[in-house]
């Protein structure tokens, strides 16, 4: 590598983020040269507007680069008012090991890969350096998962490149510097990302966006009572999922509140599912909503002694739902947030909002033994569908349930968009503000 190269390279940028015309937040891209590649850091601030509350969260990267940009070595940390995680990790013989911290538990993981990875923030470099398409394998460290991203030059001038990059659907305008220096970026709902001196970009203004309100979706007539509606159908524009309760037909959309069927419910001994008495066996293919994994800690005792005495004396695993939705409603306090969120965190804690109350809720569950998963998408209530997280629990047939509302069955105005894990919630980027829901029947 040249000195010249080197040179070059050597820099420090800083940005501005954008939502409405509001500031809300600002990054900074730290990019040095080694004697075998990079060592690329960056932070990212953000501050928005919840429920009238100022919530903010930072994050810190540090990545190691080979010469070609592909990805050696990370380390990662997110703090905020009620949590702090961190992670770190390396690229091995075709996996990627690496460990996460959240409370006072870590836990070591490993993605196997395909080829090469890279992380999204050295993108602008690689183009500025190759000039051409690419597809590409990207480790983003907030979700602890792998995807393929497409990057594709649109216009080409000597002192800048257009690029669009496609992840999970999700597509951004990104104008990259000679130098590999982001110049603006047009994100995913919205944002907008600036280059700004270093004193623009750390100044805020007085007020904050209100981020909850808005990406609201009218609801198109006013629902009354929706926490009990037991049936609605909508007309719809946007990517709908097909769950047990939910029906697409064209752009008419129906959902249903479904309960269990009481024959169908499992039996099993009050007090199993805790740590000491091992749960009942259920099939093959419900396995995976019993596991444990870095955010939803299963195995931990202390989530595992919790579950068990919030369930003591329940006699099958739908009383043992009942008692879980009900203390996690009653005893996790409603705290909007911008984290990642953790079961252990929030156990520790005791506050969130409706992420965190699904994740522990999730937790908690599996731990009794009962399959379980996290629902996103959106919910109705003063005229308009806000965007919301809840659970489904398997008792013989899915049921789904909201430990934020502390509704036993969830009401018909819980719309599905995506099920699963943070790798699976970040699906529904392309959807935030491509969405329309006009309610024509509800009862």
């Amino acid at each position: 590598m040249s000195l010249f190269l080197q040179f070059m390279i050597m820099a420090t940028y800083f940005s501005g983020m954008y939502l409405g015309g509001e500031k809300i937040g600002y990054t900074i891209i730290d990019m040095k040269p080694t004697e075998s590649g990079y060592i690329l850091k960056e932070i990212v601030f953000i501050r928005l507007g919840m429920m009238g509350t100022k919530r903010s969260m930072e994050t810190s990267s540090v990545y190691e680069l080979d010469r070609e940009y592909r990805l050696k070595k990370f380390s990662f940390e997110l703090e905020s008012e009620t949590q702090k995680i961190s992670s770190n990790g390396e690229v091995k013989e075709q996996e990627l090991i690496y460990s996460v911290k959240t409370g006072s538990r870590e836990r070591g993981e490993r993605i196997k890969l395909d080829g090469d990875v890279y992380v999204s923030q050295s993108i602008p470099f690689l183009v500025s350096t190759l000039r051409k398409n690419l597809l590409l394998s990207v480790f983003d460290p907030t979700i602890f998962a792998v995807n393929q991203v497409k990057v594709s030059i649109i216009k080409e001038t000597g002192d800048s490149i257009k690029i669009e990059t496609e992840l999970l659907g999700a597509k951004s305008t990104t104008w990259v510097g000679k130098n590999g220096e982001i110049l603006r970026s047009e994100e995913p709902m919205g944002v907008l990302m600036v280059k700004e001196n270093k004193k623009k970009a750390l100044e805020f203004g007085e007020t904050s966006p209100e981020i909850l309100t808005m990406f609201a979706i009218p609801a198109g007539m006013e629902v009354k009572n929706p926490r009990s509606v037991i049936y609605l159908k909508a007309i719809v524009k946007g990517r709908f999922k097909k769950t047990g309760k939910q029906e697409l037909s064209g752009d008419t959309l129906t959902v249903k509140s479904i309960g269990p069927d009481e024959k169908l419910i499992p039996k099993s001994p009050p007090g199993s599912g805790c740590s000491r008495v091992k749960p009942r066996p259920v099939p093959e293919e419900l396995k995976r909503y019993l596991e444990d994994t870095p955010l939803i800690q299963v195995e931990d005792r202390r989530i595992r002694n919790k579950s068990a005495r919030i369930i003591k004396g329940t006699r099958n695993n739908w009383e043992k739902v009942k008692e879980l939705v009900n203390w996690t409603s009653q005893n996790v306090e409603d705290f909007p947030s911008a984290t990642i969120p953790s079961a252990l965190d929030v156990l520790e804690t005791l506050k969130g909002d409706c992420n965190e109350h699904s994740t522990l809720f999730c937790a908690l569950s599996r731990a009794a033994g009962i399959p379980t998963d996290i629902c996103v998408g959106l919910v109705c209530m003063n005229g308009y569908f806000y965007y919301h997280a809840w659970n489904k629990v398997w008792v013989g047939r899915w049921v789904e349930v909201d430990p934020t509302f502390n509704q036993i069955i969830a009401d018909a105005t819980h719309i599905t968009l995506e099920e699963g894990g943070l790798k699976d919630w970040a699906k529904i980027m392309d959807l935030v503000g491509n969405i329309e829901i006009r309610v024509i029947e509800y009862r």
